[in-house]
């Protein structure tokens, strides 16, 4: 797989590369939260990489709110539709639109930095071969530091997207540039997933010889979760996109069980060793609240396993999906 327009970085102007620079394509697949789309698009439109190199492809996933409403009267700014939920659904209804030789993935809810689009972009061009980019995720708490039990846990677990590509060969959508003909190479998402359909994009694009790139200084800020209904519907979505992975590859009821019990297992080390003390130095309220929120990330995972290996579920997909890695920062997603 060789990506088009592949040179040497220019050592005279770090960040740019000779030879004319690539129209970029940034897809944002919506659903409600309008306020939030609006302040990115602005940052999208805002950035510093030439504005005429830039299109935004907002996606309307069968929200109730008035997206067009928000959105500036910027001939940059498109607006599609896909009537039927699904967030990877949704960005492949922008792919056939899709003008730029890179494609940008974002979500509505993040505020790029202002040179994320010139960072990320360098990065796909720095050496050859680069089929994708995974830039960092930076955290935005309510209060400018973690207070709710989610919140704590979020800052612990959230987003390792160095960590995600360097293991598990994928990087999270809401950070993500790629070229068009890595699209056209090994295709879209797989619109059936509910969840990890970044991760088995991302493995296809390893198993395909693509080198995958993280690039620490192109920058996405995220809200943190911060609320109990947010996250443990969040954590069940995971979990979920989890154990259809798992069922597509015909996994039977001892691998579900065993799953379950892996979750136990981390459950019992990470409340030995909090993450969150990693993060930041905790108080012992904040450290309360991190333990009530692991327990019920863990519960919420043992439970669906647990579910799913004792009525276990017949005829797989016809799509082999990736090997299904169990770790305790799966619900950062």
């Amino acid at each position: 797989m060789t990506p088009p327009d592949q040179t040497t970085r220019d050592p005279s102007e770090p960040g740019r590369l000779p030879g004319g620079l690539p129209r970029v394509s940034v897809v944002v697949p919506v659903h409600d939260g309008t306020a939030l789309l609006r302040t990115c698009v602005q940052a999208l439109l805002a950035q510093d990489y030439p504005g005429d190199l830039i299109e935004v492809l907002v996606v309307d996933n069968a929200s109730t709110e008035d997206v067009a409403a928000v959105l500036p009267p910027d001939p940059r700014v498109r607006l599609l539709h896909e009537p039927v939920p699904g967030s990877y659904r949704a960005r492949n209804a922008a792919l056939p639109h899709v003008r730029g030789e890179v494609v940008a993935f974002t979500d509505a809810d993040c505020r790029p930095h202002p040179d994320w689009i010139t960072r990320g972009v360098a990065a796909l061009r720095s050496q050859p071969d680069v089929a994708m980019v995974g830039g960092r995720v930076d955290l935005v708490f309510r209060e400018g530091h973690p207070v709710t039990a989610w919140e704590v846990y979020e800052a612990a677990h959230a987003f390792p997207q160095r960590d995600y590509l360097a293991k598990q060969h994928f990087a999270v959508t809401a950070n993500v540039l790629t070229w068009r003909t890595t699209l056209d190479d090994v295709g879209g998402f797989d619109a059936r997933l509910a969840s990890r359909g970044d991760a088995e994009w991302g493995q296809r694009v390893a198993r395909s010889g693509g080198k995958q790139v993280y690039a620490e200084d192109a920058v996405v800020d995220h809200p943190a979760r911060a609320t109990w209904k947010e996250m443990c519907g969040k954590t069940l979505r995971v979990a979920r996109g989890r154990r259809d992975v798992d069922v597509s590859r015909s996994r039977g009821r001892r691998h579900f069980l065993g799953v379950a019990a892996a979750h136990v297992r981390l459950g019992v080390v990470g409340l030995a060793r909090p993450a969150a003390a990693k993060e930041f130095r905790p108080t012992p309220a904040a450290t309360l609240r991190y333990v009530a929120a692991y327990s019920t990330a863990r519960v919420l995972f043992v439970g669906v396993n647990l579910a799913t290996g004792l009525r276990p579920r017949s005829g797989p997909r016809s799509v082999e999906l990736p090997e299904p890695v169990v770790n305790s920062q799966e619900v950062g997603r």
